[in-house]
């Protein structure tokens, strides 16, 4: 017969095979488990929900949310999660502090009250897909209700990415929302599918420009090249305002990531990646026409006011 620790450790194992966290389904069984917890062996995910603490550290945040909501198709498997847990499996969101609880579509015939872990949407007739095992609102439902429910940032940055990883078109949502007229925060989803660029490469950059549509500035170009006049070679910039009398102005976004990527170091570290830049924008500057503005997307987030003065004495324009 087994021990009980021998089944805990196969339950453990169990579950993280399948990417899920072990649930507890009883309160004996969570009272074990919270024993583990205070032995600094297991970590409690939410009260129902544990994991390894060695192997929960290691996971990145899109993997921490997929572990919950895996768990959570695997107790419900009827459910359809929708909004920001939807938007999560179609691989739209990974900002772990968005998904304290687990959304859930149903539609108007079925009330269920909301709890600490769970919202339910009451959504009119919606499709639903299969997404990497877990039934979910269809792509563009999911983006709808994420357009129309949360904040203009956060939302922008799911459109965009629905438009890069899987070729969603502007048409396509708007339509999609005009058949949809009446519905709460439809105002909003028209904002942000007005504004939605696949061009942007991650949240990170969507999240920035929804701040500077917010904050009044003219919307920039994305991911324009720009010709070293010294060496020749063309560079990417983050963010591109051109003025009418032809001068330019960029907006680079700073951050420790940005240095550390395999792909922009190459063979080299990241003082080499330092250096490079602050020779191309030296480069750049001889053309005499352009200016630079550096700010890190902490800075935009807590710091607004230094951002903005940056863009203004930069000269950025307003829309």
């Amino acid at each position: 017969m087994k021990s009980n620790d021998e089944r805990l450790a196969e339950a453990l194992e169990n579950a993280e095979r399948n990417g899920r966290c072990l649930r507890s389904r009883n309160a004996r069984s969570r009272r074990i488990l919270r024993r583990r917890v205070a032995q600094g062996t297991l970590v409690a995910v939410r009260d129902d929900l544990f994991a390894r603490k060695e192997y929960w550290d290691a996971l990145v945040f899109g993997e921490r949310i997929m572990h919950i909501l895996r768990s959570v198709a695997a107790a419900h498997p009827d459910w359809v999660l929708g909004q920001i847990s939807a938007a999560a499996v179609w691989g739209l969101n990974e900002t772990y502090r968005m998904h304290d609880a687990v959304h859930i579509a149903t539609d108007r015939r079925t009330h269920r009250r909301n709890s600490r872990y769970f919202v339910f949407h009451e959504l009119p007739e919606f499709e639903t897909a299969i997404v990497k095992g877990i039934r979910v609102t269809g792509l563009l439902q999911t983006v709808f209700d994420c357009a129309r429910m949360l904040p203009f940032p956060q939302a922008l940055a799911i459109c965009d990415a629905a438009m890069r990883l899987h070729g969603l078109r502007r048409d396509e949502l708007e339509a999609f929302i005009g058949r949809r007229a009446g519905s709460k925060g439809i105002a909003a989803a028209r904002l942000v599918a007005a504004h939605a660029d696949g061009r942007s490469e991650n949240g990170g950059e969507s999240i920035v420009r929804a701040r500077l549509i917010q904050w009044g500035y003219a919307v920039p170009l994305l991911q324009q090249w720009i010709t070293d006049p010294v060496t020749g070679r063309r560079y990417r910039v983050d963010f591109l305002w051109i003025l009418p009398n032809g001068e330019m102005i960029v907006l680079e976004l700073d951050g420790r990531e940005k240095y550390m990527n395999s792909a922009m170091l190459g063979d080299g570290d990241v003082v080499d990646a330092l250096l490079a830049e602050k020779e191309r924008e030296s480069n750049m500057r001889l053309r005499g026409n352009i200016r630079f503005v550096r700010a890190s997307f902490m800075e935009f987030e807590h710091d607004q006011l230094l951002v903005r003065r940056k863009l203004d004495l930069a000269g950025v324009p307003l829309a």
